[in-house]
């Protein structure tokens, strides 16, 4: 091989630019063969392409474990059809009492036998009574204050009506005493019969914030043979406190009570007409004249007393009637429950009688001889926000309720004036009845 004469290359690079294009039709076709060569290539490899995609398609197909993705999607509804039970179940707690209750109640008593005083004539049934005031102090539901007798709101005061006793050697008597709750109480003196024996009950059966209803009770002797006498009558606090008459048997009707016509109004006289001669007693009248608020379960009820006719051989006495009316709320201001007492019983079966307060943040539930106040909206399992302990026979006479402000305010007078119970009396003249 012969060398290059390095003079030879020198003189071919002083003379200029390369006399031949870099780029020549012979590279040209070069790069078109090949280029032609690959798409041939590719149109071969389609088909195999296509056919093994559909093939790997297929055996994903039948090889993939579609029950686990079946159990996966079940668990997944499962789940979500769980987790809104889960929120249900989960409830916020109970909504804070701002309300108080001034509840009070009434304990029967048997009398206490008198055949070694000399008595021949049987005493008769007697009453207690106490008041009791539940309310939220510092967010926790307390027993503020507790009293004996029933200390009631009245107009923008507070009375307090009291049993008295008064014990004479002919018998004894129990009379209701009514009082603005800051005077002291004053007792009475009432003369009974002379030289027989006689013995009275005056009883509390309930107390709203305008009336009352009031049982009395005579024992004494008609010639040799005892005999008992019973009326029933509602009065307002002024005409408790007025004077009555210490002996009505064959008397005239007191005329010191409220009859259900002034309730009512005497668009009442077909009803009442109705509910004359019905039942025991057809010899009897339903004048409107007697009548009484009663208890029952979850709600007080009016009921009409059927008396006998003023020939009968025993003209005071009385068989109480159902009134087909709901009472109003001058009578009773409130006295609705949270729901029907089917339903409330069906909650707390034991309950035998229920409260709810008016704005609904509490729930008392009677239960033999317990009280169990709750939060409104807790589940009937639950622990009770309060629960006080009842008297045997204990019976509920009256429910009053306050809220916002006169809250502290009842908590500060009912204090006072139930720990003040024991205070100072007063005796005033003796009074002929």
């Amino acid at each position: 091989m012969k060398t290059p004469d390095p003079d030879d290359f020198q003189k071919h690079l002083e003379e200029g630019p390369l006399q031949q294009k870099g780029f020549t039709s012979k590279l040209q076709r070069d790069i078109e063969d090949t280029i032609r060569h690959k798409e041939k290539t590719k149109s071969k490899a389609k088909p195999f392409l296509c056919v093994a995609g559909v093939g790997t398609v297929l055996a994903v197909v039948l090889l993939f474990p579609w029950h686990t993705l079946h159990t996966q999607s079940e668990a997944a509804a499962l789940e979500g059809k769980m987790m809104p039970a889960a929120v249900t179940v989960s409830t916020p707690p109970p909504a804070p009492i701002n309300t108080a209750l001034l509840i009070g109640l009434r304990t029967e008593h048997e009398p206490e036998n008198n055949s070694s005083q000399g008595h021949a004539l049987s005493p008769l049934r007697y009453s207690t009574y106490r008041t009791m005031l539940v309310a939220p102090v510092r967010g926790q539901l307390e027993k503020t204050s507790e009293g004996t007798g029933i200390l009631m709101p009245y107009k923008q005061n507070f009375w307090k009506i009291d049993s008295l006793k008064q014990t004479t050697s002919k018998g004894e008597s129990y009379y209701l005493s009514a009082h603005l709750a800051d005077q002291p109480l004053k007792t009475e003196r009432f003369l009974a019969p002379e030289n027989q024996e006689f013995n009275r009950v005056e009883t509390l059966l309930f107390a709203g914030n305008q009336y009352v209803s009031i049982a009395e009770s005579e024992s004494a002797w008609n010639g040799n043979a005892p005999y008992y006498a019973d009326r029933l009558w509602v009065r307002t606090l002024p005409q408790l406190k007025e004077a009555r008459t210490m002996q009505f048997y064959k008397k005239p009707l007191d005329k010191n009570h409220v009859s259900i016509m002034d309730v009512y109004g005497t668009s009442l006289s077909n009803e009442l007409a109705s509910l004359s001669g019905v039942g025991d007693n057809a010899l009897g009248v339903v004048s409107g004249q007697s009548w009484t608020v009663k208890r029952e379960p979850g709600k007080w009820v009016g009921k009409v007393a059927e008396t006998p006719k003023a020939s009968s051989t025993r003209p005071d006495s009385y068989v109480l009637r159902d009134f087909p009316r709901d009472l109003p709320d001058k009578v009773v201001n409130h006295d609705d429950i949270c729901c029907s007492w089917s339903n409330l019983k069906s909650s707390w079966p034991k309950a035998t009688d229920a409260l709810t307060s008016p704005m609904d943040d509490m729930l008392v539930i009677f239960e033999g001889d317990t009280l169990k106040f709750y939060s409104y909206g807790q589940a009937p399992g639950s622990i009770p926000q309060l629960t006080l302990d009842l008297h045997p026979g204990e019976q509920l006479v009256m429910a009053q309720w306050a809220t916002d402000h006169y809250v502290q305010e009842w908590i500060d007078k009912v204090g006072r004036y139930l720990s003040g119970d024991a205070g100072n009396v007063v005796e005033e003249h003796t009074k002929v009845k």
